[in-house]
């Protein structure tokens, strides 16, 4: 039921915006990040929501997504709502079936599709070591350390290999079984609970993973030589992006290489970043029908600023053109959840929506991109 609802919503928005046009915030690029971010927070029940509060696509708590906004948002001073944020979802989640993908307007928690989500569960490890505050870890240790276990029992084999079967991931409608994109999660989630740890001071969690070497697992089973795959002739943006958004591999070689794959493949033409190149041999769930090149040749802005953030790690001129070219596109349009030829993703059944809160990755993104610039003209000078 929950589906069908949110469906229904998210389908009424559409009928609305194909009358009356897309919802955009005025002014400049950072004005509008600002808007954007604040109108995401629900005031009454003091929690982000993915999207505004109302006539929106995401109006409601997302795992993953708060995830790759969290660091940023405490970054661009939102700390006091961001540990709001996640005393919210954690007393739901304990209170119903454990970390979902998301939990709808009405407070209950669901993954789409209806299967375990690796990610949704690493990412609120990794939020609430973020946030760092005690008082919140030991408030729900018992909750997370059952998550951990259950993670491990339903992901992770003997071996400390991901299971072969279809989890709920950040590219929510391919079905790829045993895939890289888990893996990595899984790396992630041990990183995370050893972090917690370490700020903690003791073993408050209890780390499932401690005798697998994951890490080992994920190079020699995913990785080619050149980049990561779910299938050895295929490049994937997400595969390639995120083992070094999140620190879990750090050797510059191999970043340079997948971020050259990358290129090649132009998964970052004519916007970063593109999920996967036209031969992509992913299946896809029922749901696809009404969004038929919904994560195929579109590309997503989430992944287009982890991306950035890697490439300014090595190529700091190239990330600057980028995100100067997300700058006129926000002016434009807004801070756009998925481009399609340059305009927002567009279906018979679905609008984009235009007021993500990843605007706070971009905005913090490009605070620090022109730290360091001025830092490295100085540097000449």
């Amino acid at each position: 039921m929950i589906i069908i609802s949110e469906a229904w919503r998210i389908f009424r928005r559409n009928l609305d915006i194909k009358f009356n046009g897309l919802e955009i915030f005025s002014g400049s690029d950072e004005e509008i990040c600002r808007k954007i971010i604040d109108s995401c927070y629900n005031h009454e029940k003091r929690y982000f929501q993915i999207s505004p509060f109302k006539n929106s696509n995401y109006a409601e708590f997302y795992a993953r997504d708060f995830g790759w906004c969290c660091e940023s948002l405490i970054n661009l001073g939102y700390k006091k709502e961001v540990l709001r944020t996640l005393d919210y979802a954690m007393r739901i989640y304990k209170k119903n079936t454990g970390i979902t993908v998301a939990i709808s307007p009405d407070d209950k928690p669901f993954n789409f599709p209806d299967v375990y989500s690796p990610d949704s569960v690493a990412y609120m490890f990794r939020s609430i070591r973020i946030a760092k505050n005690k008082e919140l870890v030991r408030k729900y240790a018992e909750f997370l350390n059952n998550e951990a276990k259950r993670f491990r029992e339903i992901c992770i084999d003997d071996s400390g290999n991901i299971n072969k079967e279809h989890f709920s991931g950040m590219r929510d409608y391919a079905i790829v079984i045993g895939s890289c994109y888990d893996m990595i999660m899984a790396c992630m989630l041990d990183d995370e609970i050893s972090k917690i740890n370490k700020f903690m001071r003791r073993e408050i969690i209890k780390n499932p993973f401690k005798k697998l070497n994951l890490k080992h697992n994920l190079m020699s089973n995913f990785w080619n030589g050149r980049y990561f795959y779910d299938y050895k002739d295929i490049v994937c943006g997400h595969n390639n992006i995120y083992p070094y958004f999140l620190s879990i591999v750090k050797d510059e070689k191999m970043i340079r290489s997948s971020l050259k794959a990358i290129k090649e493949a132009k998964l970052d033409d004519p916007l970063p970043l593109k999920y996967a190149p036209k031969n992509d041999r992913s299946r896809f769930t029922w749901q696809n029908i009404f969004v038929s090149s919904w994560e195929k040749d579109t590309s997503w802005t989430m992944l287009g600023i982890a991306y950035i953030d890697v490439l300014s790690k090595i190529n700091s001129k190239e990330a600057g053109k980028h995100l100067e070219h997300y700058k006129r596109l926000i002016e434009k349009y807004g801070f756009v959840e998925v481009y399609d030829a340059l305009k927002p993703y567009h279906s018979a059944f679905y609008v984009s929506e235009t007021r993500m809160l990843w605007a706070a990755m971009y905005l913090d993104l490009k605070r620090i991109h022109l730290k360091t610039r001025v830092k490295r003209d100085n540097t000449k000078n």
